[in-house]
């Protein structure tokens, strides 16, 4: 078979395997290069497992049943581990196995071992034995992803150290957990290992936890921790982390210490750019090693594109949609010339976190005058039933009402928050959600009872809409 392609993609995770479906299914001859297994860190380390954990550790402890009921039904802690594990495996494989399949559907090669880029549209394929092939295309796309960063001042050697790559390995449920990092990785942990019954303090470095998230809404979150039992340090870095015994000291830059039987690195990406041969054929790369593309995601050097976490942390959806953009823009296929400028950002916790578009920081930065519509899940009748409280909220403009942001804390958020996606993507108004019919007892339904509460709030509903005079 030649060796010759249309497209060569360095990497099969969520902008690698995207890239590749789309130039092949519009005729393009494409070839995966995959070191480790189908679909990336989304189906092995990342994403997926930890989603998986989530429903897992939800389903084996009961932890709602408990929260709402105040029946204990769920599995001892040490059952429920082994169960997660071996939950978290299936899942894994059998995502790995659909990504394959629907890599060979579309008549993609599938190349399994390391690539090294060299000049003149080659690439050097190793395989596990060692040999190298050379092969060439029109295009290259580097989706390569990345892995945990790993600071000098953490002990990873350690055997209760670990981060987001090895957690998975953990075999006994420890007591005490000390996780650094409150973003969403370190939030959606907390919850999991809180709901174990694990003791645990959570670090974050900045002044709020989900930093990218609507401050409301983290507020709730640090709320709901202190009310779950969890310790919140914020405004801390990590300066050391030391073994006394069979327990470990992290020591804080503001003086604060925590004591736990592990701890949990949970914050910071690296780019996997290193050993692609970059310097070789001069791609272009920034000071810590992220590629540095274009509007058209291509790099300095025709024909060598890039897309995903290479250029920087994200979301598995945002690398998506630029693999495909890429193809796209590679080939001057018709079909996508832009990434979505308003995804979907969520924080898979117990409950959920979900926001797209602005959120009132982001307003206040701006200078916008804007108005809040507010729903809590508790007043509506899915809420009242399930016994899962949330908040909704709609952020719009004040002088044309135009839709800014939505953001939303609760079960199933980051299903709830694609209404108000499609209402920000066309330049829809809050009112949209007052004229609309809506399903109840759905959680949904809060959009009809944010929406109203907004126009309330504006306090000049009269004034804006034509009231008929009954006579």
């Amino acid at each position: 078979m030649s060796n010759n392609y249309d497209m060569i993609v360095i990497g099969s995770g969520p902008a690698g395997e995207s890239a590749a479906q789309l130039a092949s299914y519009f005729g393009y001859r494409v070839a995966i290069i995959e070191r480790n297994k189908p679909g990336g860190t989304p189906t092995t380390r990342g994403g997926a497992p930890t989603k998986t954990l989530r429903e897992a550790a939800l389903a084996l402890t009961g932890f709602y049943h408990q929260e709402v009921y105040g029946v204990d039904l769920g599995a001892p802690p040490a059952v429920a581990l082994d169960k997660l594990a071996e939950r978290t495996r299936q899942v894994c494989q059998s995502l790995q196995a659909a990504t394959a399949r629907r890599i060979a559907l579309l008549d993609v090669a599938y190349l399994h071992g390391t690539a090294r880029l060299a000049p003149g549209g080659k690439v050097l394929l190793t395989g596990e034995d060692g040999s190298v092939v050379e092969l060439s295309a029109r295009v290259i796309l580097i989706a390569t992803g990345s892995r945990p960063l790993r600071p000098a001042n953490i002990p990873f050697d350690d055997r209760a150290v670990f981060d987001v790559d090895d957690i998975y390995s953990l075999t006994t449920l420890p007591k005490s957990l000390c996780i650094v990092g409150g973003g969403p990785v370190g939030v959606e942990f907390a919850t999991i290992f809180n709901a174990l019954g694990a003791s645990v303090t959570l670090v974050q470095m900045g002044n709020r936890l989900a930093p990218t998230m609507d401050g409301e809404l983290a507020r709730m979150m640090a709320q709901i921790f202190e009310e779950r039992g969890v310790r919140v340090i914020l405004g801390a870095g990590t300066e050391a982390v030391t073994r006394r015994g069979d327990q470990l000291h992290v020591s804080l830059s503001n003086g604060a210490t925590c004591q736990a039987e592990a701890v949990f690195f949970a914050t910071g990406r690296s780019p996997n750019t290193e050993d692609l041969g970059l310097d070789d054929i001069g791609v272009a790369v920034d000071g810590r090693g992220y590629i540095v593309v274009d509007q058209n995601f291509q790099t300095n050097v025709p024909g060598v594109y890039a897309a995903g976490d290479v250029l920087g942390p994200g979301l598995s959806s945002v690398a998506m949609e630029q693999g495909r953009v890429a193809a796209c823009l590679a080939f001057g296929i018709d079909f996508l010339e832009m990434v979505d400028s308003i995804p979907i950002s969520a924080v898979y916790a117990m409950p959920e976190m979900a926001g797209v578009g602005l959120t009132e920081e982001q307003c206040q930065e701006q200078g916008l005058e804007y108005a809040v519509g507010r729903a809590t899940f508790a007043s509506i009748p899915r809420g009242a039933i399930s016994g899962h409280d949330g908040l909704l909220k709609l952020i719009f403009r004040r002088d044309d009402r135009r839709l800014l942001g939505v953001h939303c804390l609760g079960e199933i958020a980051s299903e709830i928050i694609g209404a108000g996606q499609m209402v920000l993507h066309y330049g829809g108004t809050v009112d949209i959600f007052s004229a609309i019919t809506l399903p109840t007892p759905t959680y949904s339904y809060a959009y009809k009872n944010a929406a109203f509460d907004g126009l309330r709030r504006l306090g000049n509903a009269k004034g804006s809409y034509h009231v008929r005079q009954i006579a």
